[in-house]
């Protein structure tokens, strides 16, 4: 290949790289809600590109599921609370069994490391920053996967974990949640520091799935609210129109 094809690759997947990054970020810390509109045009009239490089964007984010194609064009992706349920369960599977291996393959860097992040959580909480929280979060149960030193084990959650990561703050946002998840993170890392493997698991598979279960609890609230608005503007139409 000619050098100055392999330049512009180059600078082409650097492109593409950064929308996707960025297009992911903004999906996984709910600033793009399931079911907003993503199109090729505004993509690239965003970024200041080109519609082809926007195209390999959107389709590398369906690849990774957090984009979907219908009809009307692609939408960030919405799932029915039974398939939030479905891959939340398997991710906190994948999750407890990689950090139950973490626990015993974990060296003491990666000890100092988690312990960083446990004490910056300790702060943010104290001064009320609940949205650098949140990305401590995401590196603390990160980090205790990655610790297994098991490839498959980590690209499976990380494939996982982005799907339903935007959900994360709605979590946060419930009264006093924000620090007993932080008791919570704070007992499962002294488990995992002293190497005790199972109680990891069992202790980090009880924190997700209690979660999950209230994420899901308020999905479904949120739903209903939607439907009884829908009745009740339907009702109000039917009456307008006698």
């Amino acid at each position: 290949m000619h050098t100055a094809n392999i330049k512009l690759d180059l600078h082409r997947e650097t492109l593409v790289d950064r929308i996707v990054n960025l297009l992911e970020d903004r999906i996984l810390t709910g600033e793009l809600l399931p079911g907003t509109k993503l199109s090729e045009l505004g993509v690239a009239s965003e970024f200041g590109v080109s519609r082809a490089p926007a195209r390999e964007a959107l389709q590398r984010l369906q690849d990774m599921n957090l984009v979907r194609k219908t009809h009307l064009g692609r939408v960030v992706a919405k799932f029915s609370p039974k398939e939030f349920r479905e891959i939340y369960e398997l991710k906190n599977v994948v999750e407890a069994f990689g950090a139950m291996k973490g626990a015993l393959r974990a060296t003491d860097r990666d000890l100092k490391r988690v312990e960083s992040v446990i004490n910056n959580m300790s702060i943010c909480l104290s001064l009320g920053e609940f949205e650098k929280l949140r990305y401590l979060n995401y590196q603390f149960h990160d980090f205790l996967v990655k610790c297994s030193r098991n490839r498959k084990v980590v690209e499976s959650y990380l494939s996982l974990v982005k799907q339903v990561r935007w959900s994360t703050s709605l979590s946060l946002r419930l009264p006093g949640r924000p620090q007993q998840a932080f008791k919570e993170h704070k007992v499962i890392f002294e488990a995992f520091k002293q190497r005790r493997a199972q109680e990891v698991r069992a202790l980090l598979e009880t924190h997700s799935n209690n979660n999950m279960e209230r994420i899901l609890s308020q999905l479904e609230d949120k739903e209903k609210h939607k439907k009884q608005f829908r009745q009740k503007k339907s009702r109000a139409g039917n009456s307008d129109g006698r």
